[in-house]
């Protein structure tokens, strides 16, 4: 069985500080689990004192504490290191004058915000999710292939 791609990225860009996206191997199928289902599916509690949705959760936070070699952690945020992506971006870009203002706003604190600004202003959004998209995927297929995991 292959892992669709984007189920992998899209499992990385969507975790956070108090939460994990793992690809559960029997099923290739990616799971977000946050830290507070974990913890309640550590206690124990009732699952009919809370809302459905969160049930479900709780409920897949214990099949993974059961099953946790049927997950792999997906790479993390930290492993993805947006500002170099930014800085590869920026020195690839073929325009002079856009380079080195980009370049110059990316130094210092609130270099992200910046940057996105100065996007915006050169009308540039587009090919810098783009190239962000393309980074995100290396990244997937890298870890695929460091886990023996096919993908399409």
């Amino acid at each position: 069985m292959k892992v669709n791609l984007k189920k992998i990225v899209e499992g990385m860009e969507f975790q956070g500080d108090e939460s994990q996206s793992s690809l559960k191997i029997s099923s290739c199928e990616v799971v977000l689990l946050t830290d507070e289902a974990i913890a309640a599916a550590e206690s124990d509690e009732a699952l009919a004192v809370h809302a459905e949705w969160y049930r479900d959760a709780i409920e897949q936070a214990r099949e993974f504490l059961n099953n946790e070699e049927d997950y792999i952690p997906l790479p993390s945020k930290f492993e993805f290191h947006e500002y170099g992506v930014m800085e590869e971006f920026i020195r690839s870009w073929p325009i002079d004058e856009q380079r080195d203002e980009l370049l110059t706003l990316i130094k210092g604190k609130g270099a992200f915000a910046r940057f996105k600004q100065g996007l915006e202003r050169l009308l540039l959004q587009e090919k810098w999710y783009q190239y962000r998209d393309r980074a995100l995927a290396e990244l997937a297929k890298s870890w695929c292939r460091d886990n023996g995991i096919e993908f399409q």
